[in-house]
């Protein structure tokens, strides 16, 4: 069995609830308002509430020493005033109880983060999982009008924004506002007046996070687009990067790049300046309600109505309370950049442009027969006809080929006769099925494609032929090899089938790309094959092998060509020609040349 470089996922683990709350989440109300980021993060992690008992449980263990602790020194000092003889036999059970107290610290701060990083990480590879099956549903409309590298930025910088909002729930909710109603508790208990002066503390903050809360929120999403664009800039540059060397434009490259950078950098200077201007207006006033505290710890002290031991724990106390609310506050400019993560990856889930096949019926068998019946399609954003009136009938087992100059819809049908678009005008029917009537995916099962522009991936030379398949199998993937006249280059490899190609198959020749491309098509045994400029731009040596290769693929199948080269549509059983999206002539080779009309012309030319 033949190894693969890609390490199989675990399976479908994503919860099939995920998708709905990821599309609920813009429009959470009754009245189709957007959802709070909190409540956005809550309706997404339904189903995993079980957790959050064991995790605040945990957490208050583990904050345990953080309660107790200023109680024990307050009971030493308390002693030391009142007792002091008694205080060497105190230190003894002092502490062992410290100790046991830091040992249920360690215990305790394992096991919370065990439970939270098990939802945090589950959840963000299955929102991941999840983006991706939302991706594959949506059409090839949208898949052109947008940008690879903003999309990479939903899968990695937005998801891991999101998962800033579960630290903010656990660390600065949960956690300290836990804390805050426990140390309010004892402070109670030992002077009321305690519990006014810390009551302050409370109400400031929670002023401040709402003076916050619409800068951030500004800032925060004027720098999620500046770094989405940087990434879609970065996309593109490394894509390009054979072509920049090539020109000679590096610099020309660079400024492009550095201007993307430095858009980023500006938003975040503005981002962290709104963040400095809050952190030091709330460490004044902070810094006025400390010195507010000294002042009454002081007047009650003189008054001999708490000692110095409360005078101790109504300090520490407040220094916590304080940080914790602190926390509480510095935590919305990551709120706010969650919040615009959700609503970016919402947006995905707000587009109409859905290839829609649920529901449908499956076909279980493909004959190939394909027809296109008066189809017209014309781009978004275009105001002419990519494809017009086209009426096109090709029989289980022939071959058409579609010849013509450059945008005259060749390849438009041929993404038609795939359904990645629908036509706004006829019908495109695969064995007399309608292919807006039927799950499309049931048909594409059955194809085969084999394009100029071959992709492969950075896994074997055999995960790359059987891709696609969870279970390969060794002996078809060799013969597929053997049948596309790839063997040979491939047993001359050191690892032969187990050779892991580079990114795109770098190190391969165009003529080895296209016979791993009509190999991988040959262990698909597809019924109907979509040939798309397959021999174009190799030399004549490669174009021979690649040749073929592919009259051993088209036996017995329903195939569609697109070529510019004559030696390609010389075979095929009838040949169309389209200019400006309409077929002008349609016969075979021998009489379209006798026509002498554009054919001839394009013949002549050696170039269709």
């Amino acid at each position: 069995m033949f190894r693969s470089a890609i390490v199989d996922p675990p399976g479908p683990h994503a919860e099939p609830q995920l998708a709905t709350r990821l599309a609920s989440i813009t429009k959470g109300g009754a009245d189709g308002t957007r959802r709070n980021p909190l409540s956005a993060y809550l309706h997404l992690v339904e189903g995993k509430a079980r957790l959050i008992p064991g995790v605040w449980l945990l957490q208050n263990l583990r904050n345990a020493p953080t309660y107790l602790f200023p109680l024990l020194i307050k009971h030493i000092y308390d002693m030391l005033k009142d007792a002091p003889e008694r205080v060497m036999g105190e230190l003894g059970w002092v502490l062992a109880a410290s100790f046991l107290m830091c040992v249920l610290n360690v215990m305790a701060t394992v096991g919370q983060t065990r439970l939270r990083s098990c939802q945090r990480r589950r959840l963000t590879a299955n929102l991941r999982t999840s983006l991706v099956r939302r991706l594959n549903k949506l059409t090839f409309i949208f898949h052109d009008r947008s940008q690879a590298g903003m999309l990479q930025n939903k899968f990695v910088l937005d998801i891991n924004r999101l998962e800033e909002i579960e630290s903010y729930l656990a660390e600065n909710v949960l956690m300290q506002g836990t804390s805050i109603l426990i140390m309010l508790v004892i402070v109670w208990h030992i002077n009321p007046w305690f519990l006014l002066v810390l009551g302050l503390i409370v109400p400031t903050n929670l002023i401040m996070a709402k003076l916050l809360w619409p800068p951030m929120r500004k800032r925060s999403e004027e720098f999620r687009v500046a770094e989405s664009g940087f990434m879609a800039s970065l996309t593109e540059a490394l894509h390009a990067v054979r072509l920049t060397r090539a020109h000679a434009v590096e610099e020309f490259a660079e400024q492009r790049l550095s201007g993307a950078a430095h858009t980023v950098a500006e938003t975040g200077i503005r981002v962290d300046l709104t963040h400095a201007f809050f952190g030091s207006t709330g460490w004044a006033v902070g810094s006025i309600l400390n010195m507010l505290v000294v002042a009454v710890g002081a007047w009650l002290c003189v008054r001999d109505q708490i000692g110095f031991g409360d005078l101790f724990v109504f300090f520490t106390y407040y220094q916590m309370i304080a940080g914790s609310m602190s926390g509480i506050v510095n935590g919305i400019p990551a709120i706010a950049s969650a919040s615009d993560a959700i609503s970016s990856l919402a947006e995905l889930y707000d587009t109409e442009s859905e290839e829609r096949n649920s529901g449908k019926p499956e076909l279980p068998a493909v004959r190939g027969e394909v027809e296109l019946r008066g189809v017209s399609f014309t781009y978004p954003g275009s105001n002419r006809h990519s494809v017009r009136d086209v009426t096109i009938d090709i029989p289980q087992g022939t071959s058409l080929a579609l010849v013509g100059p450059s945008g005259s819809g060749k390849s438009t049908i041929a993404s038609l006769v795939l359904g990645l678009y629908e036509p706004q005008q006829g019908a495109v029917l695969i064995d007399g099925h309608d292919l807006r009537a039927v799950d499309r995916r049931s048909i594409r099962r059955h194809v085969g494609v084999v394009s100029q522009d071959v992709v492969l991936f950075h896994d074997t030379i055999a995960g790359n032929i059987s891709w696609g398949d969870a279970n390969p199998d060794a002996e078809r993937v060799r013969e597929a090899a053997r049948r596309a006249n790839a063997e040979p280059f491939i047993t001359a490899m050191a690892q032969g089938y187990d050779t892991v190609l580079g990114d795109r198959g770098m190190g391969l020749s165009g003529g080895q790309r296209q016979r791993l491309a009509i190999a991988r098509a040959l262990y698909r045994d597809p019924k109907l094959l979509i040939l798309d400029e397959a021999t174009s731009a190799l030399d004549p040596e490669s174009e021979r092998l690649v040749q073929l290769a592919l009259d051993e693929l088209m036996k017995g199948r329903t195939t569609l060509i697109i070529a510019h080269r004559l030696s390609t549509v010389r075979g095929a059983n009838r040949i169309v020609v389209l200019e400006e999206g309409q077929v002008s002539e349609t016969g075979t080779f021998a009489e379209l040349m006798e026509h002498r009309r554009a054919f001839f012309k394009l013949a002549n030319g050696q170039l269709i």
